[in-house]
């Protein structure tokens, strides 16, 4: 895992490099809108944009199942692959890295993966013409699948995530990108998954729908990375974000 670390670090400092001359976006502040079109903007400040050049929370370092679960979805978001496509390409780490910061762990049901709730932050990355949002509070049940196969004697059975076996590399990155999912709009604008917070068959249904499209790639789990895949995460653009808070509810 410290030779990932490593390999990912560096082609992180790489953007960070590459992003140095970057302006700061436009921040703007507003009520809780259903979608971008008709937001109008309030409070204004600054924001720098660009990847970071470390990990995005110090849970990676400090977890080593989530340590590896984020870098393993790295390596899938940065391939070229038709997963890395739905979440359009090597552009979406960024995104995805925004969601880790946001991680902490929680006690929660025992069916329950991971939850996203509170103030929502949407965003327009001018770059990339990609919208997406980030949720305030993003909770990772310790007691759910990510983390455990079997529940107690007394507590509900811990479910599958898709079809992978709860507690298995496979299953965590499935979480992952759903809950990525459930931030980014796709060029028809609207969200790559719809908000399945109070709707369980439709969170199974969006899990399938995320599995169906990366199916190959997380089954390709634990292949070395290679440096031209390292290389698509370079990113030579300055990105320039319009960035609008709002009230969110959990997707």
């Amino acid at each position: 895992m410290r030779l990932r670390e490593f390999l990912f670090g560096t082609a992180l400092i790489c953007i960070a490099l590459g992003t140095t001359k970057a302006s700061a976006p436009t921040v703007m502040g507003d009520e809780c809108r259903p979608d971008f079109a008709d937001d109008a903007p309030s409070v204004v400040e600054a924001r720098t944009s660009g990847a970071r050049p470390s990990p995005p929370s110090g849970l990676i370092s400090q977890d080593e199942v989530l340590g590896s679960a984020y870098y393993d979805t790295v390596s899938i978001l940065i391939s070229n692959s038709r997963c890395s496509d739905f979440f359009g390409g090597p552009a979406s780490v960024d995104v995805f890295n925004q969601l880790v910061s946001k991680i902490r762990k929680d006690v929660l049901s025992v069916g329950t993966a991971m939850t996203m709730s509170g103030a929502t932050t949407n965003i327009h990355d001018a770059r990339t013409k990609k919208n997406y949002r980030i949720f305030d509070k993003v909770s990772l049940n310790s007691r759910g699948p990510f983390y455990r196969r079997q529940a107690a004697l007394w507590e509900a059975t811990v479910p599958k995530v898709g079809t992978f076996e709860p507690n298995t590399k496979e299953a965590r990155v499935l979480i992952l990108l759903h809950e990525l999912g459930h931030l980014m709009k796709g060029s028809d604008g609207h969200w790559l998954l719809p908000n399945d917070g109070k709707d369980e068959g439709l969170s199974r249904a969006n899990s399938y729908k995320i599995e169906d499209v990366c199916d190959d790639e997380i089954k390709s789990l634990g292949k070395v990375i290679t440096t031209n895949d390292l290389g698509k995460y370079k990113d030579p653009g300055a990105a320039t974000r319009t960035v609008q808070n709002s009230e969110g509810t959990q997707p």
